[in-house]
């Protein structure tokens, strides 16, 4: 049953509203929270991002074919989607600290060894390892805005760290491509798992709870809790905490029996697909399919990334202009990403009938930026759907398992495709029409709040 506990109307709704929120003067530590994050986020997705940009000299030293590396690139995909589920939960027991702690270390003694494979199944094993310790990085992430952020600012708080993600996938295939160069594709895994490093030691060193942060003013706190919907339940009590950790694992399994549950995985399952399409053949399609040397390839890959770096912060910040205007927070993410993957499948479907590479490259980054409209608005709704923050972490952590299932999906449909179809044309416009399911999903089936 969806709970409206503001007011009866819309009006009223808007008139109880405060129009602009008065921001705390001085240093505003939440900010920091962000910056950390952001940098987890670039280092993580360096560590995921660089074996698609070394997938052709991979295919060319150790004789692999279409089909065995997509086999090997989903391999990281469908540890990461089954593991969002456990991930999630043990997020919001144990808290984001303690678990993103261990999983950063992990993830990138597991990037750093892969430079050492040489069969599939070493490969296979590697990429294994890393998705399921990448996995608690977003909803762990969802869940420290949620703490840490008034519901004003969670879109252009998510915003940022969901950018770095774009930076990070930007800056990987010149950096990859650079050091593949100057030093082998073996040594490139090694140097760029152990700069993950950084982002373990910053996370550790700054991530604290709000009401544990000894730079946290009571001004600030203040401000946070004030601007938080009326009905969440306060966090960082220990008191409430021990009350709620025996709930969990019921509450967890409440969520699927609500109708907008499945609606979000369902969409996020075609999103997803798309961004790894992009992931993880963007390279081989600029080489194999438009020509582009293994150098040009690299440098011209980045540019959808930094597309996309920009209108995460564009659609991030829309979004909370939606929710400032009076619109229910909700329903200002949906819409948002209903519309970006709408003008997404348009630029797919150009991008398949492009009649060269300058068409091609320039409709593919237009699809990027259009795509990353989306993901602020993506994962901020995972504590917009519900009424409390308890279960932000396992919300945030389903529906990114219906969408890394349809980023597991990606890589190895795509080289099947590929193989099977005569090229990456069919491959566009069946991700061009997968995102129609995401429009109907977020657009007119995610409508109801999880009372939970």
């Amino acid at each position: 049953m969806e709970v409206h506990s503001t007011s009866t109307s819309g009006g009223a709704a808007l008139a109880e509203r405060p129009e602009t929120p008065h921001r705390p003067k001085g240093r505003n530590v939440r900010w920091s929270v962000i910056a950390v994050i952001t940098v987890l986020t670039i280092t993580n997705y360096l560590d995921r991002g660089n074996l698609s940009v070394a997938a052709p000299a991979i295919r060319e030293d150790l004789g692999f074919s279409a089909t065995q590396m997509g086999l090997i690139l989903s391999a990281f995909v469908w540890p990461y989607a089954v593991m969002n589920l456990p991930g999630g939960w043990a997020i919001d027991k144990w808290g984001p600290r303690f678990i993103m702690t261990i999983a950063a270390t992990l993830w990138s003694i597991a990037g750093a060894l892969t430079g050492l494979a040489r069969t599939i199944g070493v490969f296979l094993g590697l990429r294994v390892v890393l998705g399921i310790t990448e996995a608690p990085l977003f909803p762990g992430a969802v869940k420290a805005t949620g703490e840490w952020f008034p519901d004003h600012e969670k879109g252009r708080a998510t915003s940022i760290y969901v950018a770095a993600t774009q930076v990070g996938l930007a800056i990987a295939p010149p950096i990859t491509t650079a050091l593949m160069i100057s030093f082998g594709w073996e040594l490139m895994f090694v140097i760029i798992g152990l700069a993950g490093f950084l982002g373990v030691a910053a996370w550790a060193l700054v991530y604290r709870k709000p009401e544990e942060h000894k730079r946290l003013s009571a001004e600030e706190l203040a401000y946070i809790r004030d601007n938080q919907k009326a009905d969440a339940v306060a966090v960082g009590s220990p008191h409430d905490e021990a009350r709620e950790r025996p709930d969990i694992g019921r509450q967890w399994l409440r969520l699927f029996r609500y109708p907008t549950i499945w609606a979000m995985v369902a969409g996020a399952f075609c999103l997803q697909y798309v961004f790894w399409f992009y992931i993880t053949w963007l390279p081989s399609y600029l080489e194999s399919a438009q020509g582009f040397s293994l150098g040009t390839a690299g440098l011209l890959a980045s540019l959808p990334y930094i597309a996309g770096g920009v209108a995460v912060i564009i659609g991030g910040r829309f979004s909370d202009f939606l929710v400032q205007r009076g619109m229910r927070a909700m329903d200002a993410r949906r819409r948002v990403i209903a519309g970006g993957a709408l003008l997404t499948a348009v630029s797919l479907c150009l991008t398949a009938v492009s009649t060269g590479p300058a068409m091609a490259v320039t409709m593919l980054t237009v699809g990027m930026f259009c795509y990353s409209l989306s993901t602020a608005s993506y994962w901020a709704l995972a504590s917009d759907v519900v009424e409390t923050t308890r279960m932000v972490g396992s919300v945030g952590s389903i529906q990114n398992f219906g969408g890394f299932l349809g980023g597991a999906f990606a890589p190895i449909a795509t080289g099947v495709i590929v193989d099977t179809m005569g090229g990456f044309t069919p491959a566009l416009l069946i991700a061009a029409a997968l995102l129609m399911v995401t429009v109907v999903s977020y657009g007119f089936l995610v409508r109801k709040r999880l009372p939970l």
